[in-house]
């Protein structure tokens, strides 16, 4: 027999096990529709970083027209796998909408094991052309707690 606590834990769990399966939810589709450009350039970080075959480089765009005072929409997202050992410069490119009012907002992150490796420190705006060269900085290291009488 199994008690009603264990019974909502299981449902929880598998609640949570389910809704970390999807990577991109419904709302989460383009803002847009019509004429697309693509902003590409290369992700600079510091001369010493290795990078591994298994990182994945995550890039977001957000629309950035009424600035950093609103919430910004995110107009497109894409990510890839790394796939080979090395180090920086490396090549990213993104699909954002054409129109020539529209800026653009970039946020960036390379990932290895669910662990942020690097990021962009601030969004950084494409307002024309299709270049960006984006530099990247190290995630500060994560500050272990421990729960226990000292």
């Amino acid at each position: 027999m199994v008690n009603r606590r264990a019974a909502l834990l299981s449902l929880f769990a598998a609640g949570m096990f389910a809704s970390g399966c999807t990577t991109n939810p419904a709302s989460l589709t383009p803002a847009y529709s019509g004429p697309t450009k693509t902003i590409h350039g290369n992700l600079q970080g510091p001369p010493y970083a290795r990078l591994s075959a298994s990182s994945v480089v995550f890039v977001n765009a957000y629309d950035a027209n009424a600035g950093n005072s609103a919430p910004m929409p995110r107009l497109n997202s894409t990510s890839f796998t790394l796939n080979r050992n090395g180090s920086f410069p490396v090549a990213y490119e993104i699909r954002v909408p054409a129109a020539a009012s529209t800026r653009v907002a970039l946020g960036v992150e390379i990932t290895r094991a669910g662990g942020t490796l690097f990021s962009n420190d601030r969004l950084y705006s494409q307002t024309t052309g299709t270049r960006l060269d984006i530099p990247m900085r190290e995630a500060p290291p994560r500050v272990k707690r421990f729960h226990s009488n000292l």
